[in-house]
C-alpha cells in the first residue's frame, strides 16, 4: 500500500488458514499507516481484543501498525460483521473497514 504524508490509510484482510478446514477459527488482519495509528476491533458494536499487534517504523517516519483477531468459525458462518477502525490523533483522522462472510467484502 502506498502511504502519502499527512494521510491515514489502512488495509483489512482475511488471513488464509494454515490449519485444515473446519479448524474452528478465522483470522483477520488489519494494518494502519500513519504517524501514531491505533487499531480498534469491533463486532456487533462491542470492542474485541486483538490477538497480537506489531509496530514498525518506516524510514520516512511513518508508523505501520498491524493487528490480528481470531474469530470462531461459528461467528464467521453466522455472518457477524467485524470492523477494524484505525485512528491517528496526530493526523486527526479515523478510517474504518468491515468484513463478514455475508458481504464477502473488505
Amino acid at each position: 500500500m502506498v502511504f502519502f504524508p499527512g494521510e491515514l490509510s489502512m488495509e483489512l484482510l482475511l488471513v488464509p488458514s494454515e490449519e485444515p478446514s473446519g479448524s474452528g477459527t478465522q483470522k483477520l488482519m488489519c494494518s494502519g499507516w500513519g504517524f501514531n495509528p491505533k487499531i480498534k476491533w469491533l463486532s456487533e458494536s462491542e470492542q474485541r481484543s486483538a490477538a497480537d499487534n506489531e509496530i514498525r517504523m518506516g524510514e520516512d517516519g511513518h508508523v505501520t501498525l498491524t493487528s490480528h483477531i481470531t474469530v470462531t468459525q461459528q461467528e464467521w458462518n453466522e455472518g457477524k460483521v467485524f470492523i477494524c477502525e484505525v485512528d491517528d490523533k496526530d493526523l486527526q483522522k479515523t478510517v474504518r473497514k468491515h468484513t463478514s462472510l455475508c458481504t464477502g467484502s473488505l
